[in-house]
């Protein structure tokens, strides 16, 4: 049977371990928690992953507290959850990312949109020298700068 899994990465065992406390704290059980170290060479940058079990509609609530606790690339997974553990965790298989609120990350990290395979829109990529390089709209906002920049990249004008 498949459970409902979320889980972040935290840069050591003891961070992790905090939030697995506050998580038992909210009721979940040891046998919905797990901690692991990921390797360098996988698809995840390494460190060490909390997984939770989120059963029924729980799965937001392990979202905030992994986020309120520090976690980064937070995702969602399907998979066989057996004695406590995240059994088919396969550290070469991409991520799926939580959804990311919008304004929080621009432009959506690459693994996110390559999933099926097709190329990124050349409005897309990361924004980087182009984006400074342009002329000033005379606007102070930085902001204000990308978002001529993009609009531009998306109609097609330069």
């Amino acid at each position: 049977m498949m459970s409902s899994i979320v889980a972040g990465r935290f840069a050591s065992i003891p961070e992790a371990e905090e939030v697995a406390g506050k998580l038992y704290a909210r009721g979940f059980s040891v046998w919905d928690v797990s901690i692991m170290s990921v390797n360098p060479g996988g698809a995840r940058p390494p460190g060490v992953l909390l997984a939770a079990r989120a059963k029924g509609d729980r799965g937001e609530e392990v979202a905030d507290v992994l986020h309120e606790g520090g976690a980064r690339d937070l995702e969602r997974a399907s998979g066989k959850w057996e004695g406590g553990q995240w059994t088919d965790f396969d550290p070469q298989r991409p991520p799926m990312p939580l959804d990311v609120p919008e304004g929080e990350c621009w432009p959506a990290p690459r693994a996110a949109q390559r999933r099926d395979g097709d190329a990124l829109p050349p409005h897309a990529t990361p924004v980087a020298e182009e984006a400074v390089a342009e002329d000033s709209t005379g606007n102070e906002d930085p902001g204000s700068e990308l978002e001529h920049y993009v609009d531009r990249q998306t109609s097609g004008g330069r």
